[in-house]
């Protein structure tokens, strides 16, 4: 894993991480520069913003909860000729509570973060289904989506879209637990904000942890139940052309 290229160093921004150059079907590799997952962004400086702009940044997709959004809006990148879709997985009130969400996502008592990450694909199944339609379309790359800490709605997004890119399992799970590398950055931004800090007191330190046995056992509970990443966004409503266009876009030709 070439975690010092892989990783895009902003001043602002923690986990801001190109999806390129992993193993996919038919023995080809995914695209440089044209996906990108992230933390929040809107701590970026002018500088980051700069550096994005160079890089041609055309899309950014928001997974978080409308209070996140609301909280801290949408940062320096509003101003700038970038997409914006906010696709919150988790809705306020909706089922499960969704406090913590911007707290690496707790999972709920007598439950584990592999199970939540599950009941995304229910609760967050039309901004999945979304989110996966819109890279189907060249004209939104280079993309990057986002959550709070680039983690777990983050990493179920990057999960489901380089699973129907046809990335092994073990180099899914391997980008996932990249971000043990930058979470105590992270976390020291949460400790920073009074109110978030006092919730982050009341939840086990345990649930902030990146465990590779998390995502594995994601991965299994979506092939046994759904199976897989690609049938799930088929089943799910993803129409087969925006995916294959997917493949088309972020896969080096073959050969």
């Amino acid at each position: 894993m070439d975690t010092p290229s892989r990783l895009v160093a902003l001043e602002g921004a923690y986990n801001f991480r190109d999806l390129g150059g992993y193993p996919a079907a038919g023995g080809r590799r995914t695209r440089w520069g044209l996906l990108y997952r992230s933390d929040t962004l809107h701590e970026l400086t002018p500088a980051d913003v700069a550096h994005l702009r160079r890089r041609g940044l055309r899309t950014v997709v928001d997974l978080r909860t409308e209070r996140e959004l609301a909280t801290t809006g949408r940062g320096p990148l509003a101003p700038e000729p970038v997409a914006f879709r906010h696709l919150a997985v988790v809705r306020e009130g909706e089922g499960r509570s969704a406090e913590g969400e911007a707290l690496a996502a707790p999972a709920p008592v007598g439950d584990d973060l592999a199970e939540r990450y599950l009941w995304y694909l229910d609760v967050g199944r039309s901004a999945l289904v979304e989110a996966l339609g819109l890279l189907g379309h060249p004209a939104h790359y280079p993309l990057v989506f986002h959550c709070a800490a680039g983690k777990d709605r983050t990493g179920v997004v990057a999960a489901l879209v380089l699973g129907i890119l046809g990335v092994p399992a073990d180099v899914i799970v391997a980008d996932y637990v990249l971000t043990a590398e930058r979470l105590e950055l992270i976390m020291d931004r949460y400790r920073a904000d009074p109110g978030v800090a006092e919730r982050m007191a009341r939840v086990p330190a345990s649930r902030f942890g990146v465990e590779s046995s998390t995502m594995e056992r994601f991965l299994e509970g979506l092939e046994e139940r759904h199976g897989g990443a690609r049938a799930w966004a088929l089943g799910a409503g993803v129409p087969a052309p925006a995916l294959e266009a997917m493949a088309a876009h972020l896969l080096e030709a073959a050969g």
